[in-house]
């Protein structure tokens, strides 16, 4: 008001007796805007105040923590418990967004009991040593399942309320998802190994025709001073009978790494399994039949391109360092090295 009335031609005084102060404080202030020093006043916060303040929000993340599969309904209900002024379920919702509290899936992984954590954190103490170049000399092996129907909740779609029955926004199932067909595959830093079509489910003496005609090979080719070591896990027909004894006859030739139980998460095939899948479901042609889906399975295998194995190889010290920092607990933060594999694995493999 000061400037203004100044700059209209008001003097000194008849400013001051129209903005009721000093002279002084006048002369002050139009000197310093002539000067360019005056700073603005802060402006008042404008529209009307958030129905949730700093204290809402902390109440509603403890709302959070306390029920993690609370639906939008339960958490607008607790938080209008004994309040003065009730919200709704769309500021919950947008708070909730704000927040960064987003619905997401759940993540799978295995249910651990305490035998299991202090077997795992014993496995990653007594490994804690090894580098990248130790793991280079093992070759990682498993068994895995593909159903040719399968809708595991990955894809999304946009449509409109009224499209919910269209065909294009239907995913259709089938009875046990169709058949499926099992698989065994392995590799280690050096090369990708064989991936074989299981007629049925594995057992011992199928396990044993799979050491002897493609382990056996593959570690004497791969690892030629016999200094190789095989990993597998602790299913039955890995630890039968027969197959100790035929370990035992070889034993010159290779060792086999123990394995903790309830751990597959510190194999590396685990991701191929999961991105041949993927792969597959992305094939613009789905497979019809179970013999198409293994050729498909076949095909996405001799594609993976060699630094993507040889960077799951390499994530075996940050793996076990993630389940040291967990106490042999399934880690809670994705391993950096395990992320930049995948990101690789799926853009070159689609």
């Amino acid at each position: 008001m000061i400037i203004g009335f100044r700059a209209k031609g008001g003097s000194i005084s008849e400013t001051a007796e129209f903005v009721n102060c000093s002279r002084a404080a006048v002369v002050k202030v139009y000197r310093a805007w002539q000067n360019g020093t005056v700073q603005n006043q802060r402006r008042g916060k404008c529209g009307a105040p958030r129905a949730i303040d700093d204290r809402g929000e902390r109440r509603l993340r403890r709302c959070v923590r306390a029920d993690r599969r609370a639906t939008v309904e339960q958490l607008t209900t607790k938080m209008n418990q004994g309040a003065t002024k009730s919200v709704s379920q769309s500021t919950i919702q947008r708070t909730l967004l704000r927040l960064g509290l987003r619905s997401r899936r759940l993540v799978r992984a295995p249910m651990l009991t305490a035998v299991h954590r202090r077997r795992r954190l014993e496995f990653a103490r007594q490994y804690s040593s090894w580098t990248s170049t130790e793991w280079r000399q093992v070759a990682f092996s498993d068994e895995s399942r593909f159903m040719l129907h399968r809708t595991d909740g990955r894809w999304r779609i946009r449509r409109e309320t009224s499209e919910r029955n269209h065909p294009a926004t239907i995913a259709g199932t089938v009875q046990a998802g169709g058949g499926s067909i099992m698989v065994w595959g392995m590799f280690s830093w050096h090369s990708l190994g064989s991936l074989i079509i299981v007629e049925g489910t594995m057992d011992q003496y199928k396990y044993a025709s799979v050491l002897a005609d493609h382990v056996h090979p593959y570690m004497r080719i791969v690892f030629p001073q016999d200094d190789g070591i095989l990993q597998q896990d602790n299913a039955r027909c890995h630890t039968a009978a027969s197959v100790r004894a035929w370990f035992e006859e070889h034993q010159d030739e290779f060792t086999v790494l123990p394995w903790p139980a309830n751990s597959p998460d510190l194999n590396p095939i685990e991701h191929l399994w999961d991105h041949l899948d993927r792969v597959v479901r992305a094939m613009d042609s789905q497979p019809r039949n179970l013999a198409q889906l293994a050729t498909a399975l076949e095909s996405a295998w001799l594609n993976i391109p060699e630094n993507t194995f040889r960077d799951l190889c390499d994530s075996l010290p940050a793996r076990l360092a993630a389940v040291r920092s967990t106490k042999g607990s399934n880690p809670q933060a994705k391993i950096s090295h395990q992320l930049s594999s995948l990101k690789v694995l799926t853009t070159k493999l689609m």
